[in-house]
């Protein structure tokens, strides 16, 4: 059975009101599916500061998602992919994404002709389009390539959130091996199942609906919760009923997904944030065998400036892996010049 534990610490900080020292109690709290730890800390860190984004749309520059160049700055898929070059579902384009994140990678624009979007403006419609041609993209491929088992949805929104580029876009991968955040959470289910008889997702669904200080609600076959032990600041999450597989979305999911998904971003919104990350997880290839569903986490980053990004992406702080854009042999072989070492 899932155990939800939680140890209280107690400390003391400088109050510096009066030159002396106060106490203060945190909680450290471990997450039941991913095993991480969490600290909820007295004081905030994370604070809106506003949500007008004029000063990063004033800086310009090119921008190869927008409506007058992404024809030209884009590549084509090959035909047995789409076979008119891109995939396009209302206002989403899917285009092959030029930097191998994964086996297979794509990238999903969700409007050419909007370069910068406010929070509120993720609206339901929107999002719908934006996931069913990520997911058309998704289901290509694994027609075309039936090995890469492992598939996710991700987004990195503005350049808190690790992202490079302005224009509001997401992105997939499609590999042959998991995520080190999927390959958690097929371990840690499959040992439940084995240990308890149950699928872990479908009883953390059963225990926070009971508990009902983290359930949210519902919208369709999701199940919408904040989680025990987040891993980011307001983290949400939704939990398909039944669905193992992105593949196994229809339009009645993506609907919901996207109203629900909306709601959070308004929410994030009136809290004065403008940045996020989110992941829609896969459960691989034998998602139904322990009872894995498909999983969709999001998490509010820094609210954006004109002088910040982080070098943290949905890859770090939801999918568990590291993405570095240099070999650490090539790193050593600049040390050992440094270091005058001639090995």
């Amino acid at each position: 059975m899932i155990l939800l534990e939680e140890t209280a610490i107690d400390a003391t900080v400088p109050d510096l009101s009066n030159g002396g020292w106060r106490s203060v109690r945190l909680l450290r709290r471990s997450c039941p599916v991913f095993g991480t730890g969490t600290r909820l800390i007295e004081g905030a860190k994370l604070t809106g500061s506003g949500t007008d984004l004029g000063d990063l749309v004033g800086q310009g520059g090119f921008c190869p998602f927008c409506r007058a160049h992404i024809e030209q700055a884009t590549a084509p898929f090959p035909e047995e992919i789409a076979p008119t070059g891109r995939i396009r579902h209302g206002t989403a384009w899917v285009v092959p994404n030029i930097i191998a994140y994964s086996a297979v990678s794509a990238v999903g624009i969700y409007d050419p002709d909007r370069h910068v979007m406010t929070l509120e403006d993720f609206q339901a419609d929107v999002l719908f389009d934006a996931f069913g041609a990520m997911l058309e993209h998704a289901r290509a491929v694994r027609r075309l390539r039936p090995d890469l088992v492992w598939s996710s949805i991700s987004a990195n929104y503005l350049p808190p959130s690790g992202s490079s580029l302005l224009h509001p876009h997401l992105q997939s991968s499609h590999d042959p091996v998991p995520l080190a955040a999927q390959a958690t959470i097929e371990a840690r289910s499959r040992a439940h199942l084995e240990a308890f008889g149950r699928g872990l997702f479908d009883e953390l669904v059963e225990l926070e609906r009971a508990a009902v200080a983290r359930f949210v609600g519902t919208t369709g076959p999701w199940s919408w919760l904040t989680p025990f032990a987040p891993s980011g600041f307001y983290e949400a999450w939704a939990l398909h009923d039944e669905a193992a597989e992105l593949g196994d979305l229809d339009d009645h999911d993506r609907s919901q997904l996207a109203s629900g998904l909306s709601l959070v971003l308004a929410t994030y919104h009136r809290k004065g944030l403008s940045s996020f990350n989110f992941q829609l997880l896969g459960g691989g290839p034998d998602a139904r065998a322990t009872h894995v569903r498909t999983l969709f986490r999001i998490v509010a980053r820094t609210p954006a400036a004109p002088w910040y990004r982080s070098d943290v992406t949905y890859f770090e702080k939801l999918g568990a892996e590291a993405m570095i854009d240099h070999t650490p042999e090539a790193f050593a072989a600049e040390l050992r010049e440094a270091f005058g070492t001639g090995l």
